[in-house]
């Protein structure tokens, strides 16, 4: 397997597409994307810019490392810069960051108090959304322990999560109730009441008036960590 295609592929399983999906997306067939990934195939500049969209990765970074490990290094010509251009250049990351900032959306990974980012997960936006969603308005969190495990929601799993006051039947929430902050799932009962339930060992449950729970936002994705 070439170096890009490993990279093409690490990339496309990261985002949950299978070659068929991201052969849609750029016009081509699913055999063909393949052959990239395994390296039987060289894709051209303009297909290599697509994947680079759709990926959220500057793809031409890798194939011009991959160039350099070869016998044979290729050189790209590079234009003359007056010395008057010279405060002017923007480097290749900084001219790709913009290229993509309409296109791609890094969506921060918090733990569950949402102070400092824990890095990020870059989403393509589609018609201004992501998921369906306001980029703007989504967030990963963390799982911080066991308590959903017995809905199979794991310690270290990831919840992307709508910021959203709106109470959502059956849902799998962040919410704050008596000064704690937990992940729960949210059922709405009889009356202004809300049933509040965890699941480890035993299921649990508690129930609360709706105006004495907050709700920040419900979970809509979850990326599991595989245990090893």
């Amino acid at each position: 397997m070439s170096r890009i295609g490993n990279i093409i592929r690490e990339e496309r399983l990261k985002k949950g597409l299978s070659p068929k999906q991201i052969g849609r997306k750029c016009g081509v067939s699913e055999s063909f994307i393949l052959d990239v990934e395994s390296g039987k195939k060289i894709i051209n500049e303009k297909l290599l810019d697509k994947l680079s969209k759709i990926l959220g990765k500057n793809l031409e970074e890798n194939v011009t490392l991959e160039a350099t490990e070869t016998k044979e290094p290729i050189k790209k010509p590079q234009p003359k810069v007056q010395a008057s251009q010279k405060r002017q250049i923007v480097t290749p990351l900084d001219q790709w960051s913009d290229a993509l900032s309409g296109i791609i959306k890094k969506i921060p990974i918090y733990d569950i108090k949402m102070k400092g980012s824990k890095g990020h997960k870059s989403f393509p936006i589609i018609n201004k959304k992501v998921e369906g969603f306001s980029p703007e308005k989504l967030v990963y969190i963390e799982i911080p322990d066991d308590a959903l495990n017995g809905f199979r929601i794991c310690k270290n799993d990831k919840l992307l999560l709508y910021l959203n006051q709106e109470l959502v039947n059956n849902s799998f929430s962040l919410i704050e109730y008596d000064g704690k902050r937990q992940l729960r799932k949210i059922k709405r009962i009889e009356g202004n009441k809300i049933e509040i339930l965890s699941h480890h060992i035993e299921r649990k449950s508690i129930v609360k008036a709706i105006r004495d729970v907050k709700i920040i936002g419900r979970g809509i994705r979850l990326e599991v960590e595989l245990k090893h």
